[in-house]
């Protein structure tokens, strides 16, 4: 059964900016360690952050005021198949959760669909 939809798009280059403004403290209160060091990584990192951004945002939009999710409670992670996936511990095993990420023309979208087990 089908427990929320949530659907984010955030403007990359906005992002960042916010990021080169705001620094460190910014990533560390919307992100895990982990996806921080994944994204610093990656040739064009903000859109990474961006993205990941969008996705949380749908994913918290999904799960809706009910599971009360905060950003770090949820994290994106690579799948085996290099898809990414959540790592939402607050959720419980009830809960399956979807989702996509997409760049395209200076935007980043994030996708979420969760699913609670019967």
């Amino acid at each position: 059964m089908i427990h929320g939809i949530g659907i984010e798009i955030v403007d990359m280059e906005r992002f960042r900016i916010i990021i080169e403004r705001r620094g460190q403290g910014f990533l560390e209160r919307l992100f895990t360690p982990d996806e921080i060091a994944y994204c610093v990584l990656q040739r064009r990192s903000h859109e990474h952050f961006a993205g990941r951004f969008a996705v949380k945002l749908a994913v918290i939009k999904a799960a809706g005021r009910e599971l009360r999710l905060k950003f770090k409670d949820v994290e994106v992670v690579r799948g085996k198949n290099g898809r990414p996936q959540i790592c939402a511990t607050r959720l419980g095993p009830e809960f399956n959760v979807a989702v996509s990420i997409s760049h395209d023309g200076g935007l980043g979208v994030g996708q979420a669909i969760i699913e609670r087990r019967l």
